[in-house]
C-alpha cells in the first residue's frame, strides 16, 4: 500500500479519540476506515442532529481528502443533494479541494473543517428547504462558480489571458507595486498577485482540463 494510506492510517486513533461514536473498522480488502455516527453540535456546542457515516482512504491523501459517505439514509442519493448512488458526499469542487489540501490535511480536521459543516448544512436542508451557506453546483456549472470567485471575474477572456500569465510565460504587465492589471485600482501585491500563486497551484493541467469541461 502506498504512503498515503499509512498516513491515513497512522492518523486514525487520534480521530476516535476525539470522536468517541467513531470507531476503526476494516473493510473486504483489509484496509481501515472510520465508521460510525457523527454528532453535530450548533454554535452553542448543543448536538442537533446526527449521521451515519464512513471515512475511507482516497488515493492522493493527505493532499486529497478522504472519501466521506453517508450510509444512514438521512441525504437522499441525488447529486441535487450533494450525494451520490454510492452514498458518497461531494464536499466541493475539484480545484478548490486541491487548495484546501496544498500542505496536506489530516483526517481529523478534514471531519472538524469539512465533514461537520456538509452534514450541519444539509440537517439545515432537510428541515428548512434549504441551504444555511450557499453550495457549489455541480459539474460545469460549479467550476464556473469556483474560478469566478478565485479569479474575480466572470469573464472567460480574461481567464485565458490569466492562463497565459501563468503557464505560458506571457509576461505580466504590472509589478508588485503597480496597480493590479484588473483595474481594481489596488496593488498588484495587494490584489491579484496571490489569485495567481493559487492558480499555480491548482496546476496548469487540471485548470486547462476545467476550462475545457466548462466550455463544452
Amino acid at each position: 500500500m502506498d504512503k498515503g494510506y499509512n498516513i491515513f492510517k497512522g492518523q486514525l486513533i487520534e480521530v476516535i479519540s476525539l470522536y468517541p461514536n467513531l470507531e476503526i473498522k476494516t473493510d473486504i480488502n483489509e484496509l481501515l476506515y472510520i465508521k460510525g455516527i457523527l454528532d453535530i453540535p450548533n454554535d452553542a456546542g448543543e448536538i442537533t442532529g446526527n449521521f451515519l457515516i464512513e471515512v475511507h482512504y482516497q488515493l492522493g491523501f493527505p493532499f486529497r481528502f478522504p472519501k466521506l459517505y453517508e450510509t444512514g439514509g438521512i441525504i437522499p442519493c441525488d447529486p441535487d443533494w450533494h450525494k451520490y448512488s454510492d452514498e458518497s458526499c461531494c464536499i466541493t469542487v475539484l480545484p478548490d479541494e486541491i487548495l484546501e489540501c496544498k500542505r496536506g490535511i489530516m483526517v481529523a480536521d478534514f471531519i472538524r473543517k469539512f465533514a461537520v459543516p456538509y452534514f450541519a448544512n444539509h440537517l439545515y436542508r432537510v428541515k428548512e428547504g434549504k441551504y444555511l451557506n450557499g453550495e457549489y453546483a455541480h459539474g460545469a456549472p460549479g467550476l464556473v462558480q469556483f474560478y469566478e470567485t478565485l479569479l474575480l471575474t466572470s469573464n472567460k477572456t480574461i481567464w485565458i489571458d490569466y492562463y497565459k500569465y501563468a503557464f505560458q510565460n506571457k509576461k505580466i504587465p504590472c509589478g508588485r507595486n503597480d496597480a493590479c492589471l484588473c483595474g481594481s485600482g489596488r496593488k498588484f501585491k495587494h490584489c491579484h498577485s496571490d489569485v495567481f500563486h493559487k492558480f499555480r497551484m491548482i496546476g496548469g493541467e487540471q485548470v486547462i482540463a476545467n476550462f475545457k469541461l466548462i466550455t463544452q
